[in-house]
């Protein structure tokens, strides 16, 4: 693999991250009814959304009243991780494994923020977790991105299709799937996997963004544009389109 490939693939499998840190992740059984409460459920659904913000107020809202939730510090830290600000996410994590040792949703979320800078030692720690919840199909989805992110990218299709089967309905999986088709050679199926996510109802901006990366790697770079401007302005969705070819293997 040339240098330039493997800079594009770490360039485009950043996207991924970014999807996989929005994802939600199921509680442990003695913290399931935490998880289920509205107000959580609300965080969840926002976050997955893109709404960053909103989902960190809903979880610093419940923690006023209840500064030792475990659930809520993981929404909390989801939010801080989504947001970037990553020291923020770390304290929440770290404070929800002190209170709850066993909480997997914690060290999930701990885990993801080695993803950036340490895909290799986030890989130790999902398969630790996974170790102890095997279906935990978060789990199985964070560890094929950190497969990804290495360019083992036929072990991260095992992880993918092992979280779909866990849960048929996790858009996170799907999408980590179609960049890693992309990546590993097939942005035709890629795009065609994407396409359906994106068409299967309303989806955050993240999903859009991937679905374009994977029509610049199949060669469609105006329809990758027209995606685009759904959240940018026309010279925003160009100059992105740009940066991406760019990074393509074969670029000037």
């Amino acid at each position: 693999m040339t240098s330039q490939n493997g800079r594009c693939i770490r360039a485009l499998t950043a996207t991924a991250i970014v999807v996989a840190l929005a994802g939600c992740h199921p509680g442990s059984d003695n913290s399931a009814s935490e998880d289920n409460r509205p107000s959580l459920k609300a965080a969840r659904t926002a976050l997955a959304e893109g709404e960053d913000a909103t989902a960190l107020g809903i979880a610093k809202g419940v923690l006023s009243m209840e500064p030792k939730n475990v659930a809520a510090l993981v929404q909390a830290g989801n939010a801080e991780a989504a947001l970037g600000n990553h020291v923020n996410a770390e304290h929440d994590y770290r404070l929800a494994t002190q209170y709850d040792p066993g909480y997997a949703p914690a060290r999930l979320g701990m885990a993801k923020l080695k993803l950036r800078d340490d895909p290799k030692a986030a890989e130790a720690e999902f398969r630790a977790i996974l170790a102890r919840t095997p279906n935990n199909a978060a789990t199985l989805n964070d560890l094929g991105v950190a497969l990804d992110m290495q360019e083992r990218h036929k072990e991260a299709q095992a992880e993918y299709t092992a979280a779909l089967a866990a849960n048929p309905d996790m858009t996170s999986a799907r999408v980590n799937m179609g960049l890693s088709l992309a990546l590993s050679g097939d942005p035709m199926k890629a795009e065609q996997m994407l396409r359906d996510a994106t068409e299967s109802g309303p989806v955050p901006a993240k999903v859009r963004a991937d679905f374009a990366v994977a029509e610049v790697m199949a060669g469609h770079s105006d329809d990758a544009q027209q995606t685009l401007q759904a959240d940018l302005s026309p010279d925003e969705a160009r100059a992105s389109v740009e940066g991406m070819q760019a990074l393509m293997p074969g670029a000037k």
